[in-house]
């Protein structure tokens, strides 16, 4: 019998286990838990100081206390009697009532978003101690949990977008492993989370599909010329199996056993995903938020030209990268996936956001801030996760001698560091990161500022219409029913609360805030309180 050397012996499957179960589960609760925990305790700090980056988390409390009293989502702070399914399609955000119903406080909210964030890096750091190692999975989970787009997104408190986070990186981990069809059902449910993530579940449906009809016999490993290896189990609808084909003379196909096969595992699961996310996107977009929105229209439908983009494409590829706020925001993204997760097609999963963001004229979209780079965070890291496995699979061929292998070489090495370098970057950037920003204010006494806009929350009565800037705003939601005071058309209220002194008004609100809001509300008002900028004035007709 002939000897054989390293290169003739079947390459380990890529999907192949290197860490026990119990060390996974221990590496991914441990990360999971110190990762919510972290963004617990930057939520807690911010309504300790009250802190209201936006009146997005008074948007969302109101939300889920309407869903908590099995009541329609009609979210007064957007509009007197508005229905937020008319803003946006998040039929998911249903899952919050029971929350707020045993919590009511807009600290609950936040609390959800954290865990699943948390969450999110917990399943990253599952997978990546499963199949990459302990090391380098508690990478992919810590770095993931230090990154900018999530600080960012628990900065500013709770967005829908967080649901989205667990969802894509179990989804994504899974297709890193040729797990098609779970891939496929934890992919599903993020049509329901915002009407623009059907678009990335339809994405992902057709990398499923092309990555099951097109990948190697038998999941990655390269088949020994003039032998056929057969696959560990049978085939089955969304997990790679069964023995690769052999050509006529007996040997495989010199591409090491890629072959195109629409009959392949997985090619059905992915179809019917891509079509079921078209379908949601094109239901939300043209029925659902027409028909709930007061102008009876989508409201976010002109902050892209699609036809224009598609039109020109060269123009919309410079576009991506002008003003420099777009390619100082892609040059992050890059550093935090250490480049080498281009490596996989994963990466691909971000493109609708990276393009609906750069392609909007609303400069806020293009930075890194707030939370729009949110669900490009999962997909990043899964795609590290898939970077090391494929070199993995690519270490395992014969790479021969010449310049090119000396390249693919030098990539595997950088891809099986990848985790590392995004954990390093992220360690970093951490001095300048909202969570070390959270550190430095703990423990101090808040300032008498924010003692006055406690005392102006409690001199509020409960059950009251009251309309509040942004000083007040969320605090006030719990108890009573609350309007925002920028808001037209809006129902004179019982109550109204301004911080004249605030950010809200650039320091220099109404002098003369009782006339002011007897213009705005045609009413009559009186001075209850006043502190320092913090004025509570009472209707009197």
């Amino acid at each position: 019998m002939p000897a054989h050397g390293p290169s003739d012996r079947p390459a380990p499957r890529a999907g192949a286990p290197v860490s026990g179960r119990r060390l996974a589960a221990l590496t991914a609760v441990a990360v999971g838990l110190a990762a919510t925990a972290a963004y617990l305790w930057m939520s807690a700090e911010q309504l300790r100081r009250m802190e209201t980056p936006s009146w997005d988390l008074a948007i969302f409390t109101q939300l889920a206390k309407a869903y908590a009293g099995a009541s329609a989502p009609i979210v007064d702070v957007k509009g007197y009697g508005f229905n937020l399914l008319g803003d946006h399609f998040h039929p998911i955000l249903v899952l919050l009532g029971p929350v707020y119903a045993a919590w009511p406080s807009p600290m609950a909210v936040m609390a959800v978003q954290d865990v699943l964030l948390g969450a999110g890096a917990g399943i990253l750091a599952w997978f990546g101690c499963r199949w990459i190692g302990p090391v380098r999975g508690a990478a992919l989970g810590l770095g993931f949990a230090l990154s900018f787009g999530v600080l960012e997104a628990v900065r500013v408190q709770f967005h829908e977008v967080a649901f989205a986070v667990p969802l894509l990186a179990a989804s994504l981990c899974l297709l890193a492993l040729r797990r098609f069809l779970p891939a496929a059902l934890w992919a599903a449910p993020l049509v329901f989370v915002k009407e623009d993530l059907g678009i990335t579940a339809a994405l992902i449906g057709a990398l499923i599909a092309v990555i099951a009809a097109a990948q190697r016999d038998p999941e990655g490993a390269w088949t020994p010329r003039g032998r056929a290896v057969r696959a560990p189990g049978p085939a089955r609808w969304g997990r790679a199996g069964g023995a690769p084909r052999i050509g006529g003379s007996g040997r495989p196909r010199e591409s090491g056993g890629r072959r195109w096969d629409v009959r392949r595992p997985g090619v059905v699961p992915g179809a019917l995903l891509c079509l079921w996310g078209v379908g949601w996107t094109l239901l939300a977009i043209l029925v659902v938020l027409p028909a709930l929105n007061p102008e009876g229209a989508f409201d976010y439908g002109d902050r892209v030209d699609l036809g224009a983009a598609l039109a020109d494409p060269l123009r919309s590829l410079a576009l991506m990268l002008y003003p420099w706020q777009k390619a100082e925001t892609l040059a992050l993204i890059l550093a935090t996936g250490a480049v080498v997760f281009l490596r996989s097609p994963l990466a691909l999963v971000a493109l609708p956001t990276v393009a609906w963001r750069f392609l909007s004229e609303e400069p806020g979209y293009w930075e890194p801030t707030w939370h729009y780079s949110l669900v490009i965070m999962p997909v990043l890291f899964a795609a590290l996760l898939d970077a090391v496995l494929r070199g993995r699979r690519s270490g395992a061929r014969r790479l021969g001698a010449g310049p090119g292998a000396v390249l693919s070489r030098a990539w595997n090495g950088w891809a099986a560091g990848g985790p590392l370098l995004a954990l390093a970057l992220g360690l970093l950037l951490l001095p300048a990161s909202p969570l070390a920003a959270t550190a430095q204010e703990t423990g101090r006494p808040v300032s008498p500022a924010v003692e006055a806009q406690r005392r102006a929350v409690d001199r509020v009565p409960a059950g009251s219409l009251v309309a509040s800037d942004l000083s007040a705003l969320t605090f006030l939601v719990p108890d009573h029913r609350v309007l925002w005071i920028g808001n037209e058309g809006d129902p004179a209220p019982d109550y109204v609360v301004l911080d004249t002194d605030g950010s809200t008004w650039g320091g220099s609100g109404p002098g003369d805030p009782v006339g002011y809001a007897e213009r705005k509300y045609d009413a009559g008002y009186s001075l209850r309180s006043q502190e320092g900028g913090m004025t509570v004035l009472e209707r009197t007709d």
